[in-house]
């Protein structure tokens, strides 16, 4: 197919700028006011193909419904008439600059530079993830870096053909389980296992493996498919600073911490990598506390989960599934006869959350994920804080989003052995 020299309503097909997987990409010019556009046509055996004209038409619904000045804007979508038949076609804005994979292998980027453009990617995409889309093909190539007059490498994020919106348009087949989709160099561990559960923290993992590039100038598992497979979902990557040793260690602990295995354990949505690209420093602390503690409980590979209360019975560890609404609408039974404590421990472990003198107590906890227990002292020896002596030895705790304020948390202690619990609400940890 050459579309060079033909009309698309008022446009001119120009010249190609480009041509994908699925598609070419022709310059096209407004005959009469001058203005340029860029078509993006889907190739001949896929014309034909209804999933992909549906995803074709997805694309154009994801980018449009979004509305973010860092997302590509899509001005028109249709049906091109030609003479081996109709062509689904996509018009979007005309970019000029250069794609984000070619500016990394000529010449790099700098920290700055890999600052900015990291802030405005997560930028679009806490726009896309409020919306309910996920990307699903993050990757440096669907990233375009465009010469403004006002910004040099002003970001526009590209081609959501292969998005995943909330609610998909009727007749859209969803993704089914076994098939994998997207990118194998830059796909999250569940991509790779084609489960089809995806989340926004898929997206948070493949930013986390270009940044490893931006930083290296290298992938962080490369070869075949099969190897790429088995590196994003069973081998750890090298350090970033062991491939280029002059990248600061608070720059290696964020892609780190975005990279993770267990979604669980990476961040929770982009809004806290954005948090986190605002105190580098802050953020490596914390995460490095997160890790000790981690550590200390002997989940190496996974998320902090504290021990079911038969523990001493059994060599099994659990997490306890026990709900805000059960601790809030219950009341608690009372305390054995054998338990006498001469102080209100609630009042402790408000103290453990509230009071400066602890805050590192706060940040550890609130690094692991919400409604996951964790054994208070456990948790208190690995983030440095001494806990009174009030509370029961058993005691566990985590978190839960707020309700009704996202910058707080609501705090959940538990005694398994005694029933005792508590709730306290504090400022939400950034990280």
């Amino acid at each position: 197919m050459n579309l060079i020299g033909q009309k698309i309503g008022s446009y001119l097909v120009e010249r190609e700028l480009g041509s994908g997987g699925t598609g070419v990409v022709y310059l096209c010019r407004h005959t009469l006011i001058d203005r340029t556009v860029a078509v993006k046509v889907l190739h001949d055996e896929f014309a034909h193909d209804a999933d992909q004209v549906a995803r074709f038409f997805q694309e154009a619904k994801a980018a449009a419904e979004i509305g973010h000045p860092n997302i590509i804007v899509i001005i028109d979508y249709g049906t091109l008439i030609t003479p081996d038949g109709p062509r689904t076609y996509l018009m979007m804005e005309s970019l000029d600059g250069e794609s984000l994979d070619k500016r990394i292998h000529k010449s790099g980027l700098t920290l700055d530079e890999i600052a900015h453009v990291m802030s405005q990617i997560t930028s679009a995409l806490v726009a896309s993830h409020s919306k309910g889309v996920i990307h699903r093909d993050l990757k440096p190539s669907n990233v375009f870096l465009c010469n403004r007059s006002f910004d040099p490498m002003f970001v526009k994020l590209l081609d959501f053909g292969t998005a995943k919106l909330a609610a998909p348009a009727p007749g859209t087949r969803r993704t089914q389980y076994g098939v994998i989709i997207g990118t194998p160099a830059y796909m999250s561990p569940e991509q790779c296992e084609g489960k089809g559960a995806l989340d926004h923290r898929s997206d948070i993992y493949s930013l986390g493996v270009m940044l490893y590039e931006m930083l290296t100038g290298t992938l962080p598992f490369e070869g075949d498919l099969r190897e790429m497979i088995l590196g994003h979902t069973q081998k750890t990557p090298d350090p970033v600073r062991a491939r280029n040793p002059s990248v600061p260690p608070e720059w290696e602990a964020l892609c780190a911490r975005m990279m993770e295995k267990a979604r669980e354990a990476r961040f929770q949505s982009v809004a806290e990598v954005a948090h986190a690209l605002e105190d580098l420093r802050g953020h490596a602390a914390a995460y490095d506390a997160f890790r000790t503690a981690r550590e200390k409980l002997g989940h190496s590979g996974r998320t902090m989960i504290a021990p079911s209360p038969d523990t001493a019975a059994s060599a099994s560890r659990n997490t306890i599934q026990v709900g805000l609404a059960e601790l809030v609408d219950q009341p608690p039974p009372p305390p054995p006869e054998v338990f006498h404590a001469p102080v209100d421990p609630g009042a402790a472990c408000a103290a453990l959350v509230n009071d400066v003198r602890h805050e590192a107590f706060a940040k550890a906890l609130m690094l692991q994920p919400p409604a996951r227990w964790v054994t208070i002292r456990a948790l208190a020896a690995a983030a440095g804080v001494a806990v009174p002596g009030v509370i029961m030895p058993d005691a566990v705790v985590t978190w839960l989003l707020h309700p009704e304020d996202a910058l707080s948390a609501v705090i959940l202690f538990l005694s398994p052995s005694t029933g005792w619990r508590a709730i306290t609400v504090a400022p939400r940890a950034r990280w």
